[in-house]
């Protein structure tokens, strides 16, 4: 495994690329209505008036130069990577704290969300309001085939060597002996396996959704109101919700590279999934413009659906037991509107869980809908169980 030097990146775009984005957008066809009258809203897909909406603010009011300089607020790299015949090319944000008790911590993003689900989280972890709050240096790596981080061409390239690779970023990159992560979506999986496979070097997780068998003979009725709620937004979610997954999963290539032809394609695909994974009182119309505009920019979409094939050899077994056990602590976080929260017995069944706790409101990112709720448990958990051992 050689990384190279770091880079430092400035992350700009063309002012001509942005407005071919815009003009493309206006001038795709746009329907007067929806196809039917759909007897529920969002049962058929992102709601048209929504949609609408959506459309009209990015045309008239979404601004690049906010976005670009959120942006340059961090430092943002890219390292090279080459193993065995794999290369990429790795984006990451690294944001020390100036406190020397600050805690490393990797915080991982999943789909179809990038390294900017993050933005709202960084300053107040790597500057807490106190010094009775724990600190923590943050990097936010781009997953392999976002944003600006390549995909290796090998098929089969799996969430295990996604695994080194970030292991890697940490230890061997920017030098941190011992770090925490964070992780939802198939930063979660990707996570898991980190846990599993470094647990010399990543002493302490932290997770908002978790995959995992069910503990079996468990009376249903002892679950927590939270609990029965996630599992019945599992099961609605597994009914009507998991089309665009066999899609990514089969054919990636005819997915990704339609919908990534299109401002507009890529609006009404990631807009419908934010918006539906999302505690809807919490969604902010911004945080979809900002994604959609990230994924379109930078070219990544077709690249980054390719994930769900690569990983059918490894991600069958986050749901058996036995396999890709925790060694270290960990921690999980319950936001009501998640898709793939499981019972506190069942994550409690993959390791030692030493912290978990349940809120009223948020969903499937919540770095972005509960930002205050999302520090304050890494700093809860990671207060009390962080050790560099």
């Amino acid at each position: 495994m050689t990384f190279g030097i770091p880079k430092s990146v400035e992350v700009k775009y063309d002012l001509a690329v942005v407005q071919n984005m815009l003009t493309l957008l206006k001038a795709a066809p746009f329907p007067d209505r929806a196809p039917i009258d759909a007897a529920t809203p969002w049962e058929l897909g992102i709601d048209y008036a929504y949609l609408k909406s959506l459309k009209t603010r990015f045309e008239t009011e979404w601004d690049y130069s906010a976005l670009e300089k959120k942006i340059g607020r961090f430092d943002n790299y890219l390292v090279h990577y080459e193993h065995e015949g794999d290369s990429l090319d790795l984006h990451y944000v690294h944001v020390k704290s100036p406190r020397s008790d600050a805690i490393p911590i990797i915080l991982l993003h999943g789909w179809p969300g990038t390294f900017f689900d993050f933005h709202k989280v960084v300053e107040p972890l790597v500057n807490p309001p106190n010094n009775n709050l724990p600190a923590f240096h943050v990097v936010i790596p781009s997953l392999p085939g976002y944003f600006l981080s390549t995909l290796p061409r090998r098929d089969g390239w799996g969430i295990s060597d996604t695994a080194g690779v970030f292991n890697g970023l940490m230890t061997s990159v920017l030098g941190y002996a011992t770090y925490s992560g964070q992780g939802g979506d198939w930063g979660s999986m990707i996570l898991r396996v980190m846990g599993s496979l470094f647990p010399e070097s990543l002493t302490a997780m932290h997770f908002n959704m978790f995959i995992a068998p069910s503990v079996p003979g468990v009376d249903p009725s002892n679950y927590s109101a939270t609990e029965k709620r996630s599992l019945q937004r599992r099961a609605e979610f597994f009914k009507s919700g998991m089309g665009y997954f066999a899609l990514q999963n089969t054919k990636p290539f005819t997915i990704g590279l339609a919908i990534a032809s299109s401002p507009l394609a890529v609006l009404t695909y990631i807009g419908e999934k934010i918006y539906a994974w999302s505690d809807p009182g919490l969604v902010d119309q911004q945080d979809i413009l900002d994604t959609v505009a990230l994924y379109f920019l930078s070219g990544s979409f077709a690249t980054s659906v390719v994930i769900y094939n690569q990983s059918n050899k490894e991600r069958p077994g986050l749901s058996i037991s036995g396999k890709w056990p925790l060694k270290n602590k960990f921690g999980y976080s319950a936001f009501p509107f998640e898709l793939g929260g499981p019972p506190k017995i069942d994550i409690a069944a993959i390791g030692p869980l030493v912290y978990h706790k349940e809120h009223s409101k948020g969903g499937h990112f919540p770095a972005l809908d509960c930002p205050k709720e999302y520090v304050e448990d890494l700093q809860e958990f990671l207060g009390e169980h962080w050790s560099r051992l």
